[in-house]
Parts: structure tokens; C-alpha cells; sequence
């Protein structure tokens, strides 16, 4: 059975939007949206989902009325795939330890590392500049409670902790007598 459109993956593309914006949809409906003028805080994710469900039916479509063509899949790109699922995950786990500029740096350069066409200059300007415009943006500019830098990064968090001085005996306690034998 042969499908009748050219680009398979762009016909799964819109259909898996269409699905992520149906879900959000679904999981917001709670959310009390109000009106333009007095805005619920379910407003804006109604607005994005409608939005992303409008998109992907667009894409979809357009994909499907384009003639067959053959081999359109591909290799899958496992490295890339790894590689963003994996700094994802990084962001997660090390955002609290490493900080936002440190794990923002990193996940920046996994990520370009993802795609063949990406130079070292390319990506170490890219890394630098969305590390300082989000830590600026979100640390500075929206107050959130984010370490710019985290505790993994301290000498003091590593080195293993002096034990805690003895407590000197108190001058103004009497000693207690000794045993007698």
C-alpha cells in the first residue's frame, strides 16, 4: 500500500502538533480563561494550543495534498535524537547544582553539537549569548528564584568538611571529682 502524499514526515509532524495541542487543550480546560480584557490564567494556554492545533493542521494538510515521493523517512538522526533528549534531562537534574549560566552553556552546545552543519564558533557564540540574555532575563528581569551559579560549583561543596572543634570545658563549671579508688 503506498501513501499518497510526499512528505510523510511533515503529514506526522502536523498530526503530532495537532495532538500536543489537543492535549493541552484538554489538560486546561480547568484553567478559567476570562476575557481578552480580563485575562484567566487558562487565557494564553488556550490561546497557544488553538494555535499549535491550527498550525499542525496546516502543515499536515499541506503535506498531504503533495505528490508521492519515495524514501521521504530517512535515516533516524540517533545522535541528535540522544543528544536533546539527553540535554533535556541535563537541565532537570543540574539546574539547582551547576546553575542557570553553567547548565544553559551546556545544553546549548549538546544541543548544536546535535546538528552536523554547526560550527564551534557559531556554537560558542550561540551558547554564550542565550546564557547571558536568559540569565539576565529571567534572574534579573523576572525575579525568579534561580542560582546563577550553583553549589556544585564551590570549592567548599567538594572538599570533605573539617570535623567540628571540641567544645573547651566552661571556666566558671566546677570540674567533677574524680573516682575514688
Amino acid at each position: 500500500m503506498s501513501s499518497s502524499f510526499e512528505k510523510p514526515r511533515d503529514v506526522v509532524g502536523g498530526l503530532v502538533i495537532v495532538g500536543i495541542g489537543g492535549l493541552f487543550l484538554l489538560f486546561g480546560r480547568e484553567l478559567p480563561v476570562g476575557s481578552s480584557f480580563r485575562m484567566g490564567p487558562g487565557y494564553f494556554p488556550a490561546i497557544l494550543s488553538w494555535l499549535m492545533v491550527a498550525l499542525g493542521a496546516v502543515i499536515a494538510g499541506l503535506a498531504w495534498r503533495a505528490p508521492h515521493q519515495d524514501g521521504a523517512f530517512g535515516a533516524v538522526p540517533w545522535r541528535a535524537l540522544l543528544l536533546i533528549a539527553g540535554a533535556t534531562v541535563f537541565f532537570g537534574v543540574a539546574l539547582r547544582g551547576l546553575g542557570l549560566l553553567p547548565v544553559l552553556l551546556a545544553v546549548v552546545f549538546a544541543t548544536a553539537w546535535a546538528s552536523r552543519y554547526a560550527s564551534l564558533k557559531a556554537s560558542t557564540a550561540l551558547a554564550l549569548g542565550i546564557a547571558l540574555f536568559c540569565s539576565g532575563l529571567f534572574i534579573k528581569g523576572l525575579g525568579l528564584p534561580l542560582p546563577l551559579t550553583g553549589p556544585w560549583l564551590s570549592a567548599g561543596y567538594w572538599s570533605p568538611a573539617a570535623p567540628p572543634p571540641a567544645p573547651a570545658p566552661a571556666a566558671d563549671v566546677p570540674a567533677a571529682p574524680a573516682p575514688a579508688q
